[in-house]
């Protein structure tokens, strides 16, 4: 085991929707562990700019880029700095998402459109624009956010669990395309997470509910999520590839 500070010593990561919420964390505890991060938000500069700040100020590597996984051309440009800046890619996380909570009776046309786009389409752009980096490093590392919403399939946010779904899937046909040049891509699926940007929803009838759907009985902690994500991304392991990891309390017994 790699003592603390190295696990992911000089990894080059790129985390997208890194300003705020879970990504925040994942991109705090990448630096914490060595690697130099590159950090992205779509509207909240301010949210950005924080986060690399401490970072930085924890002495660890962080990079800012404005990013909005709906368009190609902005994903290829930041890549292109990334490498400019940092010589390559090593792990790519796709954090970026949204949800817009609603019952299957509710959901629009535009709703549907917008979280699928965002939460499964970018991640798929992001993914085939960063094989040929991490191919060129000899492979490398992917981690896309699920949710284990796209497990147990919903029951609300009909959308967003769609959208969670076809993550999954797609982070195991990726799995497949990846393996021959050791580019290993997971998938973590969080239950009910308190963050930032989800105090509210723990706090609602609902995901008082959903707490109550777990074996262990409580919200889990950025860190959990943070540790497996670790894992999935270190060196520590090199066997382990198409796989989704519940980090949701036992909400999920899947097989």
């Amino acid at each position: 085991m790699l003592g603390a500070g190295q696990r992911l010593s000089q990894e080059v990561a790129l985390v997208t929707g890194s300003s705020r919420g879970l990504g925040r964390h994942i991109a705090e505890g990448f630096a914490r562990e060595g690697a130099v991060v590159h950090v992205t938000y779509v509207a909240d500069e301010e949210a950005g700019t924080s986060t690399v700040a401490g970072i930085r100020e924890a002495g660890g590597e962080a990079h800012l880029h404005q990013l909005d996984v709906l368009h190609r051309d902005q994903i290829q440009s930041v890549l292109k700095k990334v490498v400019s800046i940092s010589g390559g890619l090593d792990i790519l996380v796709n954090n970026a998402g949204v949800n817009r909570r609603g019952w299957f009776e509710d959901v629009t046309d535009e709703d549907w459109d917008w979280v699928m786009d965002v939460n499964l389409k970018g991640p798929f752009i992001c993914c085939q624009e960063a094989f040929p980096l991490l191919r060129s490093r000899g492979g490398g590392r992917i981690i896309n956010m699920a949710s284990v919403a796209g497990q147990y399939h919903g029951p609300k946010t009909v959308h967003y669990a769609v959208s969670k779904a076809g993550l999954i899937s797609l982070t195991k046909i990726l799995a497949r395309y990846g393996a021959p040049d050791e580019i290993l891509v997971n998938a973590v699926a969080p239950g009910l997470i308190p963050t930032d940007q989800t105090a509210d929803e723990v706090d609602s009838e609902g995901g008082r509910r959903v707490i109550g759907m777990t074996l262990l009985g409580r919200p889990g902690t950025p860190q959990d999520v943070l540790a497996t994500c670790l894992f999935l991304a270190s060196r520590e392991q090199n066997y382990v590839t198409g796989q989704v990891v519940s980090v949701s309390g036992g909400a999920y017994l899947g097989s």
